[in-house]
């Protein structure tokens, strides 16, 4: 079932908890339910912090029954402020905020933590040495956070307004669109098939409900042939998504990392699938629990042999197996916050780091070549040691599949970066012949036009991608070059304004702007 067809099909929590009110109100207070929202007063603390690599000050402060962002840099008359509308995050370790502009949604750089209770740059921009205001917010990014969202067909990070219709994880996240079990139950029916029971699935299917967001890996693929459907509980989460693994993870775990560390564990190993998520976490009470309610648990399969810490150590400890056995770990990528190993190590392991041959493995059985190859692609940003191994199995997918836009795509970005235009250019025009709408083929392909002289189709390719995404600052500073070429000033500085309004920051078109000025 394609996005747009699943979104006909749902109801909303709120029908839900019109049979299912007890269930909902406890639900309600729990992190899972509060992971987005629109923003309101008093939902976190006034502030400022300035981020000592940029130079940026950044005050928070309550505004128009709302939070705004204001930066400033120290010696220069340079300012500016954004409202922050939405959030992402229960609060439990922190928050992240999000922007409008227009109806592109955009990441805020700044984050609330709550384990210091203070105000800091968000995780990825701790280095930059500028603000970057052009992060895109696209629909992918706010499935895990958020239910019913309203992506705008044909662009990056477009929303109808509001972007999502109902903030955390609903209840159709986990049991299924309800139409047709509520269609059925407002019948009279006494028991309807139409709605999912996680816990009455085969083990594949009721793990997948957990995975699709406690899920990454080191690279997850689209399957070629999902299409454009997305994951539905009660289907296998490996008919849409290839996600491939390193033989051995880092000793930092994050919240995306629960499901595979699990499945690491020896308790896993033993346990088969008797042993899942549902097995310690009631989905519908609180996250966090007792010490004693996680004792129980293990004890359900550890009666027989005792903790081998001697019993005043145990006792100084409050009897804690999490404490030991699961501890909280600094996250790898997120800094100031700390997240429970789902690992269940027998003891505390120092830093432990990745061993043997960097091999990607399929997670779920079922990956094809494409999907390796898909996989490798994405690692190979970070991991120049696997880039030779990700060119040739993009090359030998591209053999089989000549109609493959995602792996045409990642092959043709391969090719440009060795600078092979003879090979990478007819790639961009094949993936455009394919998917008209492809934004990053659009803006390469631009590039290679303007260098063959034709300043027309590269302004047309490039003005195209900019509707999918208008923030794209080095898109839109190479579309003034061109427009300037063409003696179309006017339109030029415009461009740059628009540059400058959506990354004010941004050093390049503020020059250029400039020089055009000078000129006119």
């Amino acid at each position: 079932m394609t996005m747009a067809a699943w979104a006909n099909e749902e109801m909303g929590s709120g029908v839900c908890a019109e049979c299912h009110a007890a269930i909902a109100k406890q639900y309600a207070i729990t992190g899972m339910a509060r992971t987005a929202g629109a923003v309101s007063p008093r939902l976190v603390p006034a502030g400022e912090f300035t981020h000592a690599p940029s130079s940026v000050r950044y005050r928070l402060e309550e505004k128009d029954k709302g939070i705004e962002m204001q930066f400033s840099r120290a010696g220069s008359d340079w300012s500016g402020a954004r409202r922050l509308e939405w959030f992402v995050g229960s609060g439990g370790l922190g928050r992240s905020f999000l922007f409008s502009a227009g109806s592109f949604l955009f990441q805020a750089p700044i984050s609330y933590y709550a384990s210091s209770g203070k105000w800091q740059i968000s995780p990825g921009y701790e280095r930059l040495p500028r603000m970057d205001l052009t992060r895109a917010v696209e629909g992918a990014c706010l499935q895990c956070h958020a239910s019913r969202t309203q992506p705008i067909a044909g662009t990056q990070n477009g929303f109808a307004q509001p972007p999502f219709l109902e903030g955390g994880v609903s209840c159709e996240r986990c049991h299924g669109a309800g139409k047709a079990h509520v269609e059925a139950m407002r019948r009279g029916a006494k028991a309807s098939t139409a709605i999912v029971n996680p816990a009455k699935l085969d083990a594949a299917a009721r793990d997948s409900v957990c995975a699709q967001c406690h899920l990454t890996g080191a690279a997850r693929v689209a399957r070629r042939n999902a299409g454009s459907a997305r994951y539905q509980p009660g289907a296998r989460l490996s008919d849409t998504l290839a996600v491939f693994v390193w033989p051995q993870m880092d000793g930092s775990p994050d919240a995306t990392s629960h499901y595979e560390r699990l499945n690491r564990s020896a308790c896993k190993k033993a346990s088969g699938d008797k042993l899942w998520c549902g097995s310690c976490h009631d989905p519908h009470g609180a996250r966090e629990q007792s010490a004693a309610h996680y004792r129980a648990r293990c004890e359900s399969c550890h009666r027989q042999k005792g903790c081998a810490e001697k019993a005043a150590v145990r006792q100084a400890r409050g009897n804690d197996c999490v404490a030991c056995h699961m501890p909280k770990g600094e996250s790898h990528m997120v800094e100031h916050v700390a997240f429970t190993d789902h690992g269940i190590v027998r003891r505390a392991p120092g830093a432990m780091r990745e061993r043997g041959a960097r091999e990607l493995t399929a997670f779920f059985p079922g990956a094809e070549e494409r999907d390796l190859a898909m996989a490798y692609s994405v690692v190979a940003m970070t991991e120049p040691a696997v880039r030779l191994r990700a060119l040739q199995l993009l090359e030998a997918a591209a053999a089989r599949d000549k109609e493959d836009v995602a792996v045409l795509a990642q092959l043709a970005q391969f090719r440009d970066r060795m600078g092979r235009a003879d090979l990478a250019e007819p790639l961009y025009e094949r993936v455009l012949l394919l998917d008209p709408g492809h934004g990053a083929a659009a803006v390469n392909l631009g590039i290679y036009r303007v260098k063959r002289g034709d300043t027309a189709g590269a302004i047309s390719l490039w003005e195209r991608a900019l509707r999918r995404n208008p923030a794209q600052t080095g898109v839109r500073t190479n579309l003034a070059v061109a427009l300037a070429q063409s003696g179309k000033l006017a339109e030029a500085e415009a461009a740059l304004l628009q540059a400058l309004e959506y990354d004010p920051d941004a050093e390049a078109p503020r020059r250029l702007l400039g020089e055009i000025r000078g000129r006119r």
